[in-house]
């Protein structure tokens, strides 16, 4: 156990003081090492000073901890793990908000609480046999390898992470209530039938005793929606937060449906067990890595908008439709709870707490000679630490495999930025790999009404009047990052940039390089050539001029900044763009 605890620290203290020189938050000086592989920082405190030796890598400037961080305080030194201690030592290059402060500290507490049990937990679990994409998205457990509260999950108590963590691989029933449509707005798109996507859901059984309770209060399937909620929000918020339109039969509770659900990595997208039903993406009013996990009504309400949308321009675009054939997860239904006669007070404080939005399946999609895995999944490695992937890589190349990896992911992404003018917040969790044993074919996407951003003067002809709803002034002011619509390209630009090439592409290409001996710098070369060559294929493109991957430096959100400072404007701070220095 101790063992465990110590892994765990390691993995936070790695993240947190990476991001805090990274993002030039703390007061540091920099001295080169001896052998050129890594620079010592010295970080200056009030009562100590902090010694480690980091390592740049060519993706982003990112840094990795490659020595043990030591304290040094009244002429003695000792190697520490303590990561609240650091912080409230530190000289900050700002004002040090104390209660923001001691606010991070907390999140960081519960990641090691809850990373230390689910460790725990798989320790003592047997080797899990890996064969289907759900057994993948269940297995990568890792959470962001950039955030330092990776898994804070607060609001959620030890019993609450083991009943309803991804990490555990629990299974639950979905309590359901029915609401006056009056007080629910509803997006649906064109391709679906509400009633048959509930008889689909529910099954005809449990669906006809959900009718006769709303009969038996004088409803009908036609005078109510029908809501899933999650089994904690249900108890924790539900009846708490809406008792009051319980009472007065606003709202009634329909019961439990037969169908068993296992949560994703995001904790409050579901998965059903049964592969022809569809996913269920309910609030949950947690926060995990500093993000409340509740969904904005305004996103519900463009989920279905955007879904045909991105579908009418797949129907037109021939090259993304025949030769790339991405998958785009369709958010077919939205039901977001809206009540304007409530108090300004009261509005905030059930803000998104009670919706859903229904998605797709990637079953659904895939052939019989098809599996997919998701993107966070290829940095992963089992119990004896082989990677996932290795089997594929042996059996394949190391080289090969990555060359036609990157083709296969960079395409959708940069076409649908330089020919429609849309980019996507394509970070591991929202992408999933299509392949034939191990050789990767195609991609999936999803996550589409807070996902993706674009200038609309920018959009090709198909792509025109996408008719969304527009983000509200006070989620403006709760979250600075949550827009679609922009005048500014650069923040079009740097919305694929910093969630796909930074986040997501950066990780695989870095966990490659240490596992297979790949240099970074190489695999950069490759992205940049899958680019080149769509570039050679669409010559012309009026985007090119206006979304420039290959600037010299770009824009990255400063997530730990996030926390440490009031949000009232974007974090962003410039780094190195591997595109750019990996030209020849």
């Amino acid at each position: 156990m101790k063992q465990l605890i110590e892994q765990v620290r390691q993995r936070i203290m790695q993240q947190l003081v990476t991001s805090l020189i990274y993002e030039d938050v703390v007061r540091y000086e920099q001295f080169p090492h001896d052998d050129d592989e890594c620079d010592t920082f010295v970080i200056e405190g009030e009562t100590a000073t902090y010694r480690v030796q980091l390592q740049q890598s060519d993706s982003f400037e990112r840094l990795r901890l490659i020595s043990p961080v030591w304290r040094i305080a009244d002429g003695e030194e000792a190697v520490t793990l303590d990561y609240a201690q650091l912080l409230r030592e530190m000289r900050f290059t700002f004002d040090k908000d104390e209660q923001k402060l001691e606010d991070f500290i907390i999140e960081l507490l519960q990641t090691e609480l809850k990373d230390t049990q689910a460790q725990r937990y798989r320790a003592q679990q047997s080797q899990m046999s890996l064969t289907t994409f759900d057994d993948y998205e269940s297995y990568a457990m890792e959470g962001h390898m950039y955030h330092p509260s990776y898994k804070s999950r607060l609001g959620f108590t030890l019993d609450d992470n083991a009943r309803y963590g991804p990490d555990f691989r629990p299974s639950f029933q979905l309590q359901w209530i029915a609401i006056a449509p009056d007080h629910m707005e509803t997006t649906v798109s064109a391709s679906v039938n509400t009633v048959a996507l509930l008889q689909r859901q529910l099954g005809a059984e449990t669906l006809a005793a959900f009718e006769k309770t709303l009969q038996q209060h004088g409803h009908s399937l036609e005078t109510m929606v029908l809501i899933p909620v999650h089994p904690w929000q249900f108890a924790h918020v539900i009846q708490v937060e809406f008792a009051e339109a319980w009472m007065h039969g606003e709202m009634l509770w329909l019961g439990t449906s037969d169908e068993m659900y296992v949560p994703q990595q995001s904790i409050r997208t579901l998965t059903p067990t049964d592969r022809n039903k569809y996913y269920l993406k309910t609030p949950i009013s947690i926060t995990n890595t500093s993000t409340k996990r509740v969904l904005a009504p305004h996103t519900i309400e463009n989920a279905a908008q955007i879904t045909d949308w991105l579908k009418r321009i797949q129907s037109k675009d021939t090259y993304l439709q025949q030769s790339l054939k991405t998958v785009f997860l369709g958010e077919v239904l939205g039901h977001a709870y809206h009540n304007p006669t409530l108090s300004e007070v009261k509005q905030q404080r059930i803000y998104g707490a009670l919706g859903v939005i229904w998605r797709e399946n990637i079953h659904h999609y895939l052939a019989s000679h098809e599996s997919a895995i998701p993107f966070n999944a290829l940095y992963s490695v089992d119990a004896d630490d082989r990677p996932l992937i290795d089997a594929w890589m042996s059996k394949y190349g190391a080289e090969q495999w990555m060359a036609q990896f990157f083709s296969v992911a960079v395409t959708p992404l940069i076409h649908m930025l330089y020919n429609h003018g849309i980019a996507f917040e394509s970070h591991a969790q929202n992408m999933m790999l299509i392949h034939e044993n191990g050789w990767p074919t195609r991609i999936a996407l999803k996550d589409f009404h807070d996902g993706i951003r674009f200038k609309p003067s920018l959009l090709s002809e198909i792509a025109q009047n996408p008719q969304l709803r527009d983000t509200p002034e006070a989620h403006r002011k709760v979250n600075r990052n949550s827009f679609i619509e922009t005048d500014d390209v650069d923040l079009v630009r740097d919305f694929l940039h910093d969630a796909f090439f930074f986040i997501n592409i950066a990780e695989i290409i870095d966990f490659v390089a240490r596992q297979y001996e790949l240099k970074a710098s190489e695999q950069w070369a490759m992205v940049r050539t899958v680019i080149e060559q769509y570039q050679q294929q669409f010559p012309g493109l009026e985007n090119y001029r206006h979304f420039d991957l290959f600037v010299p430096t770009i824009q990255v959100e400063k997530l730990t900044t996030r926390r440490l400072r009031e949000d009232v404007a974007l974090r962003l701070h410039e780094v190195r763009n591997p595109l750019r220095r990996s030209e020849v």
